[in-house]
């Protein structure tokens, strides 16, 4: 069963976490407690995430940092607490192929610099893969059953916007709060709004405008464990609006897609 983390939408939705953290490792915990705290811009990295059974893969996408980045280290947490870790350096490109169990597992990757600096820049908790996870670590309920029943995660149907207007936003989610970035796009110089809300499954609902600049990005708190819905529309200076992107997002990669 594969899994990737890539969506296209009128360009390219890439998937980047970045934030500064502590790690703590006290035996039993699971996930791994982790505080993240939002880095200055010029240190944003990406890094994708690609599942394939009980194997993920971690590939560098680049970013703002790239230049001051030294390496980033990639760990694999085990629900039973075995760790898999591995190394990817700063060339757009460069990848580790480290294996888990297929249970949900947790990734955490922390970016060192060259100026001394290290941040948690993802901590993301994988898919449980059915047929592979051994029976005993099967829950006997799916705990994002219920709520990905709710009405309120149904997205509306989305605008395909022009070639020539196209916009580009990035998604990135962990497992406490979801950050949305502006990443270009031949409509750049033409927008004249750009309006990203947040819908709970509650029906809860909180919109942030987004700027137009490359890597101006809105942060929202996650409503749950599970998944929120997230969706944007944009204004042309030209009078035209879009509603361009709606999806289902989800924090915890438990749930089989």
């Amino acid at each position: 069963m594969r899994t990737w983390r890539w969506v296209l939408i009128g360009a390219t939705l890439v998937l980047i976490l970045a934030g500064f953290s502590s790690v703590a490792c006290d035996a039993g915990d699971f996930p791994v407690p982790v505080t993240t705290v939002q880095p200055p811009a010029n240190l944003t990295v990406s890094v994708q995430l690609n599942q394939e059974g009980k194997y993920t893969t971690a590939i560098f996408r680049g970013g703002h940092g790239q230049r001051l980045l030294k390496e980033i280290q990639v760990e694999v947490i085990h629900p039973d607490g075995s760790k898999d870790s591995g190394v990817i350096g700063n060339v757009v490109g460069d990848s580790v192929v480290l294996k888990g169990s297929g249970c949900g597992d947790q990734v955490i990757a922390t970016a060192n610099f060259k100026n001394g600096m290290s941040y948690v820049i993802l901590n993301e908790k994988m898919q449980y893969i059915r047929g592979i996870c051994p029976a005993d670590y099967s829950p006997s309920v799916d705990p994002c059953e219920e709520i990905a029943r709710s009405p309120s995660l149904k997205p509306d149907p989305v605008q395909e916007i022009p070639v020539n207007k196209s916009v580009v936003i990035q998604v990135n989610v962990d497992i406490s709060r979801i950050e949305v970035q502006f990443r270009g796009g031949f409509g750049q110089n033409m927008i004249k709004t750009l309006q990203v809300h947040r819908i709970g499954p509650d029906g809860s609902k909180e919109t942030q405008s987004l700027g137009n600049n490359i890597g101006d990005e809105v942060v929202f708190t996650a409503t749950n464990n599970c998944m929120d819905r997230i969706a944007a529309d944009v204004s042309f200076i030209d009078g035209t609006m879009y509603h361009f992107y709606d999806q289902v997002i989800r924090i915890s990669r438990y749930m089989a897609l």
